[in-house]
């Protein structure tokens, strides 16, 4: 049976997070931006792309993580490994491939024509003998670390990771664990900057509290249905510093005539589409079992979400370039069309989920502008966006060094 309304108790299971009001000044402040980068961003494992991107050896792509400057060059070698390095020759420092993704047997530097072998050792060096101090058999490109879960590809800046990829990816990625994510191989992606502070970017993502008002014109109705007249989520769960929100549909929806004809003919349910119920899935997919569920969003502290449903699944990731300014990329990955009709269904999806994620991005930057007045001190959370209370509480916890007593009681 669909669940009915969600009740407004979810400061109930985590009291330690409280109901006040809390302060504006991590969304705005420089001094704090620069805290989080340091202390948050640098010891993470960042996603970076699949491994269907290098599935033979020599393939390779380019990845800027744009928050650190830093360019990363992904490749696979001889021996079939995996391997990142930073995208930069060892000579003089000048980028070592200029194109964002192909093959190669070797990398060429430009500048010297210095070339690398794709385990990143140094081939080739035009007149060594002009090196007379050079070991050439300890020379190689910097090595980062890599590691892979469920065929995504994370790296980590740090020479010695605070964590293993499956600690940092906890209990959260062992739920995730079986998806089909290697059967959804369709990609479409969105890029913009947008004139907002990090966090408020991910936590627009985090909450449904917003669905009847912001997104009237769009998703309202495939969410908002008899049963849950106020869009609220079906659950969501705290596990260590990551999160998860289930989300109800309306099974009553009626699409309009366009609308109609792309969900019967998509090869799949869509983010946008009505309840569904979900088929069977790993643990962490529509833990509930709700049989209106429509799509889960996990939160991967600090940067990354995943909002999946059983046929395709989204790739959220936010880039921090100022205290008032974040890189949004998004990636979309479906189940491979195989007739028009099919391919028809999945654009009609893609177009309403840009006109949702244009819905949001439109406001955040006119909040972020009221934020940065300084006369807001504080904001309010609705029982329903406890994710994003949690969120700020595990900011607070970082930047100040002190325990997040509940990462450790849900982790």
């Amino acid at each position: 049976m669909p669940t009915t309304t969600t009740p407004v108790d979810f400061h109930k299971r985590y009291p330690q997070l409280g109901t006040d009001a809390v302060s504006t000044d991590i969304y705005w402040k420089p001094e704090i931006f620069v805290k989080e980068l340091e202390s948050i961003f640098r010891p993470a494992w960042h996603y970076v792309g699949r491994e269907e991107q290098i599935e033979n050896v020599g393939d390779f792509f380019v990845k800027e993580l744009v928050s650190f400057a830093t360019s990363v060059l992904i490749t696979r070698d001889k021996e079939k490994h995996a391997r990142a390095f930073l995208n930069a020759c060892v000579h003089r420092g000048n980028q070592l491939e200029l194109k964002d993704e192909g093959r190669r047997s070797a990398f060429y530097c430009k500048f010297h024509g210095w070339s690398y072998g794709l385990n990143g050792e140094i081939e080739h060096i035009p007149d060594v003998e002009g090196f007379p101090a050079l070991d050439c058999k300890d020379l190689r490109l910097k090595t980062l670390k890599m590691d892979v879960w469920q065929g995504f590809l994370f790296v980590c800046l740090e020479d010695k990771p605070e964590q293993t990829l499956q600690e940092y990816l906890g209990r959260q990625g062992k739920d995730l664990e079986g998806y089909p994510f290697n059967k959804c191989t369709t990609k479409f992606k969105f890029e913009a900057t947008i004139n907002t502070n990090w966090k408020t970017m991910i936590d627009s993502f985090c909450e449904s509290y917003h669905l009847p008002a912001l997104h009237n014109r769009t998703i309202k109705t495939t969410m908002a249905g008899p049963n849950n007249p106020l869009g609220r989520a079906g659950d969501i769960k705290i596990k260590g510093v990551h999160r998860a929100l289930a989300q109800h549909g309306n099974l009553k929806y009626q699409p309009k005539p366009v609308q109609s004809l792309g969900m019967r003919y998509s090869p799949g349910s869509a983010i946008t589409s009505g309840g569904k119920g979900g088929k069977e899935q790993p643990k962490g997919i529509n833990e509930n079992q709700s049989s209106d569920w429509i799509f889960d969003v996990n939160i991967f502290f600090p940067n990354l979400m995943l909002a999946m449903t059983p046929s395709m699944y989204l790739v959220h990731q936010v880039w921090p370039l100022a205290a008032n300014k974040t890189r949004y990329e998004l990636s979309g990955y479906l189940r491979p069309a195989t007739n028009a009709a099919h391919r028809f269904g999945q654009q009609q999806t893609i177009v309403e989920l840009r006109d949702v994620v244009l819905e949001d991005f439109r406001l955040l930057e006119r909040q972020q502008k009221n934020i940065e007045t300084g006369m807001i001190k504080e904001i309010y959370f609705h029982d329903h966006e406890m994710l994003l209370r949690y969120h700020n509480y595990t900011i607070q916890c970082k930047i100040q060094g002190v325990a997040n007593n509940l990462e450790e009681a849900t982790r």
